[in-house]
């Protein structure tokens, strides 16, 4: 799996079940308060769209200042390397010290990384600041991969609004959303080595809870509104 990738399952992963889980709740919720199939239809579309671009623009914000933050550490660090080598060089000898490196093993160590300051700067900045700088957010795409995983998983409960009517939408919907989330959270099983049937199921519980709150709020506001 490339470093692609595996740097965007967060953002598909989390994209794609929110999309499934608060598209259904918001539906299931507009469906048992009004009874009406344009207004869930409508309601529906409108949902996806405008909360796939929500959540893209918060991906992209979020990762840009994130990035931006880790840049300003990373300049610190480098600046600390330039201008005061010394003090990096006792920093360097203490963390390695802690880590059981003895001084004939650190001074091999300090006079490689020393010899290319970039180098410094990677292991300093892995080890003191647990940051890796070859591999920081990346704002653009994390933003795609996010909006449309979210597009992508809220689709799948509006579909049925679409194409039927509401007796048999409402239940399609329920069926195809958590047929998808206990795919995705198995996918997720079989990624991290757990079994997938587990992985399905929590996918699928955490996800339920969301929609039954949704359920539970239409049915309330339709008794309780006029």
């Amino acid at each position: 799996m490339s470093d692609f990738v595996r740097s965007k399952i967060r953002d598909a992963v989390f994209g794609t079940q929110d999309g499934l889980v608060s598209t259904l709740g918001a539906l299931i919720g507009i469906a048992v308060g009004t009874q009406h199939q344009a207004t869930v239809a409508i309601a529906g579309c409108v949902i996806v769209a405008v909360e796939s671009l929500s959540m893209a623009a918060g991906s992209y914000l979020s990762s840009k200042s994130q990035r931006q933050y880790l840049e300003r550490l990373l300049a610190d660090e480098w600046k600390a390397i330039t201008q005061h080598p010394e003090q990096e060089h006792e920093e360097l000898l203490q963390m390695y010290r802690a880590r059981g490196f003895t001084d004939e093993e650190i001074a091999i160590i300090a006079r490689r990384l020393f010899a290319d300051k970039r180098w410094l700067l990677e292991d300093m900045a892995h080890k003191e600041l647990g940051i890796s700088p070859a591999r920081l957010e990346e704002p653009v795409s994390n933003a795609v991969a996010m909006g449309i995983s979210y597009l992508v998983g809220g689709v799948i409960p509006v579909a049925p609004y679409l194409f039927w009517p509401m007796a048999v939408a409402i239940p399609a919907s329920i069926a195809a959303t958590a047929a998808t989330l206990f795919l995705l959270g198995a996918g997720k099983g079989r990624l991290v080595r757990q079994p997938w049937w587990a992985g399905g199921l929590e996918m699928l519980g955490v996800a339920g809870a969301a929609a039954l709150i949704g359920y539970v709020v239409g049915a309330w506001a339709r008794a309780a509104l006029p």
